[in-house]
């Protein structure tokens, strides 16, 4: 089985502040964006979980509805970092960067939607972490997930240039 990982640089606070806000503009930016494939593949963006989202009140949909919705929500409000690596064991090939800094909870939204076990999985890296795993990358690499590496240490420089937070994407 097989996965993508892409990332996303984003301040955080921004997507927080989208819950519930009701932003119509932030609505229509995020269903013209090339993401909105995201929402249109899982839902009907017009009354989906978008609008639940925005709205700050969730209905009975599958919680990965929700998360594409965010998901959706960070590629609008942030910048999509260059590069995508593909297969499990690219990306999983370095077992010591499975550290604090790189595993944080990634159980856990940073908006109150449900946790899903399966797809969109994400990996949240707050910008006051991005230093200390940028000094970590290369001892971390065990030979195995080459690609993983060379994206990582792209994603973590060009966010800290940025100043906000890092956001791996699993789908």
């Amino acid at each position: 089985m097989g996965s993508n990982t892409t990332a996303v640089a984003v301040d955080i606070d921004r997507v927080k502040a989208a819950w519930g806000s009701n932003d119509a503009s932030l609505r229509a930016r995020v269903l013209a964006a090339q993401y909105s494939k995201y929402l249109a593949t899982i839902d009907d963006p017009s009354a989906g979980a978008l609008d639940e989202v925005l709205a700050g009140a969730l209905g009975d949909r599958p919680p990965s509805r929700y998360g594409y919705a965010v998901v959706a929500l960070m590629h609008t409000l942030g910048t999509r970092l260059p590069g995508e690596v593909r297969s499990m064991k690219t990306i999983y090939g370095i077992d010591d960067v499975d550290s604090p800094d790189l595993n944080y909870p990634d159980e856990t939204w940073f908006v109150p939607i449900p946790n899903t076990p399966e797809y969109p999985l994400l990996t949240l890296i707050p910008r006051d972490r991005l230093a200390a795993l940028a000094a970590k990358i290369p001892d971390a690499y065990d030979g195995e997930g080459a690609d993983f590496i060379e994206a990582l240490t792209g994603w973590v420089a060009k966010t800290r240039e940025l100043g906000v937070d890092l956001v791996l994407f699993d789908y």
